[in-house]
């Protein structure tokens, strides 16, 4: 799941990193976490809600534009899906919402993903 993603951020060409952001800030960033959901299908499906949090001393439209273009990457619907190397995956935006910081020119956007896996499914 953790590799996925951050090929999918790579590949959207956005500045991110899990867990915490380490490198000198040049404009908003995002740093990934995520926490695991039980799971009740009897299917062998995990799932997963993957948060994204967006952060710039910019303007909130950066902020929206970076949220709409991982909107449109990871669909709603159907989601992203691919595989892994212990089987399959589907990523789908699930919403977003602002996060007060307390700071006036901070500002902050989450955007929650959900990920269901599968195992040895390719």
């Amino acid at each position: 799941m953790l590799k996925f993603i951050n090929t999918q951020m790579t590949a959207l060409k956005l500045p991110y990193e899990f867990m915490e952001w380490t490198q000198p800030v040049k404009g908003a960033y995002i740093v990934g976490e995520y926490v695991d959901v039980p799971t009740l299908n009897e299917d062998g499906s995990e799932e997963s809600s993957f948060i994204l949090t967006v952060t710039t001393r910019g303007k909130w439209l950066e902020l929206e534009q970076i949220k709409a273009k991982i909107k449109k990457h990871f669909p709603s619907v159907c989601g992203l899906r691919g595989n892994t190397d212990s089987g399959s995956i589907a990523v789908f935006f699930s919403d977003a919402f602002p996060v007060p910081t307390g700071e006036a020119d901070l500002k902050r956007l989450q955007i929650n993903l959900t990920i269901k896996e599968w195992k040895g499914v390719s």
